[in-house]
């Protein structure tokens, strides 16, 4: 076992050849033999070469490890030969050290492998380019979405869709983009997302790019289904007492021959109830009336006049031009949370009808509620307004809630459902959102945000 040590076996190869090297400077200088220093030559030789090439094998382990990992070459073995415990340690750990990057390896082989697999079968379009436009990646989905086999740089674009490729060089990483383009023939509706990432130093482009030609179509659907059911509604509301009492008063005015009565003939009663029909008749009749008109607004795309506003004196007036109503109704209002002199650009005259029929519907909401409050609450944070509308009534129900935008939905009794997509529509046009939050019991906040 000695001699299965590394270091026993370089000193014993180091002691022989220096016992050779005296043994024949000895023979040499006394004695005069001829071929005894020819052999001792010989076997100093040889013990040289031995210890050299000992060394020289341990070297190369060591070097064939280190290239092992450089080419990532770890299917092999680091071997301890007969160098004893020192090096069967050394063995052992250079072996852990193989092992350890051999998982690493298979590791990033599974990633890599789960990527690609994922990255050809998503539905989604994926392209990666650099800043010379030279495609690092391109899915399946994506060529078949742009209608090419292969895609070598973005540039080839300008000759698929000019429209489609300066949007893809001109969006920032982070930003998203809804285009209409036209490819292989097909009028596609976009949605363009781009991130970027950098490796190696060099910054990847990365494109996502989606067909929303389906969900945009779905959504027109259910759009129009919503629409129709509304419009159903509203209209058999009105038409079906008329016809109603049209035949009553068809009863009333003819014979059991199909002969018209005379006038004269009708006794005070069925006079009382035939003018009462006609009223009612005329009263649904204007009611359905006013529901097209307020269509026809809802259909009509108000032209703005956009100006220099000042929005706490904007609601202070629309606050005094419902005092009376709050006074009627014993509704408190607190103002104390409207900041003064906050000026946006905006169309005064819409801006105000969007805010009556917001406090109409709190207005509405706080009937028979005792200590019934609305909160004004009003503020700006940089190029940002809002205004916050808060009533304590009894508040909204979630189903109810996911409804109000949808035009001609009302719960009120004489509501036309229109007064808040008038009002989302305004405030869209002027870059701005309408928001409603409401708790059962609680009450109700209707956000505005201007810019």
């Amino acid at each position: 076992m000695i001699l299965k040590e590394f270091r026993i076996n370089v000193v014993l190869r180091v002691i022989i050849i220096t016992l050779f090297s005296l043994t024949l400077a000895y023979v040499l200088t006394n004695k005069d033999w001829v071929f005894t220093p020819l052999v001792l030559v010989m076997l100093l030789a040889i013990s040289i070469w031995s210890l050299l090439y000992y060394i020289e094998k341990t070297n190369k382990d060591l070097t064939y490890f280190i290239l092992s990992i450089k080419q990532s070459g770890f299917t092999t073995s680091f071997p301890s030969g007969n160098k004893g415990k020192t090096f069967s340690k050394l063995s052992e750990a250079f072996n852990d050290v193989i092992e350890e990057f051999r998982m690493l390896n298979l590791q990033r082989e599974t990633h890599y492998q789960y990527l690609q697999m994922l990255t050809e079968n998503i539905q989604a379009g994926i392209i990666s380019f650099d800043a010379t436009g030279k495609i690092e990646l391109v899915n399946p989905a994506a060529l078949q979405l742009l209608g090419v086999f292969r895609l070598s740089n973005i540039s080839e674009l300008k000759k698929t869709s000019a429209r489609l490729w300066q949007s893809l060089n001109d969006l920032k990483p982070g930003q998203r983009q809804l285009l209409k383009a036209v490819l292989s023939n097909r009028e596609l509706y976009l949605s363009i997302q781009v991130k970027e990432l950098v490796m190696n130093d060099t910054r990847y482009k990365i494109v996502l790019l989606q067909d929303i030609n389906e969900e945009l179509e779905e959504q027109e659907v259910m759009a129009w289904q919503k629409l129709i059911r509304v419009l159903t509604h509203e209209i058999m509301n009105s038409v079906t007492p008329i016809v109603s009492l049209t035949e009553a008063v068809n009863t009333m005015l003819v014979d059991t021959d199909g002969e018209r009565k005379n006038l004269e003939q009708l006794d005070a009663e069925d006079k009382e109830d035939l003018f009462s029909s006609i009223e009612t008749i005329e009263k649904r009749s204007k009611g359905l009336l006013r529901f097209v008109n307020a269509y026809k607004d809802l259909n009509k795309t108000p032209d703005l006049v956009l100006a220099e506003t000042d929005i706490s004196r904007l609601i202070e007036q629309v606050i005094h031009l419902l005092t009376p109503e709050f006074q009627r109704k014993n509704i408190g209002v607190d103002k104390s949370g409207v900041k003064p002199q906050m000026k946006v650009m905006a169309d005064a005259i819409w801006l105000e009808q969007v805010l009556i029929n917001i406090i109409k519907n709190a207005i509405d909401a706080l009937e028979h509620v005792e200590g019934a409050q609305i909160k004004f609450i009003a503020h700006q944070t940089g190029q940002r307004t809002s205004i916050e509308i808060i009533d304590n009534g009894p508040g909204i129900e979630k189903e109810t809630l996911d409804k109000i935008f949808i035009p001609f939905f009302t719960t009120k009794k004489n509501g036309t459902g229109v007064g808040l997509s008038l009002s989302r529509q305004i405030l869209k046009l002027h870059k701005g959102a309408l928001n409603v939050s409401s708790e059962v019991g609680k009450g109700t906040i209707v956000h505005i945000s201007l810019r």
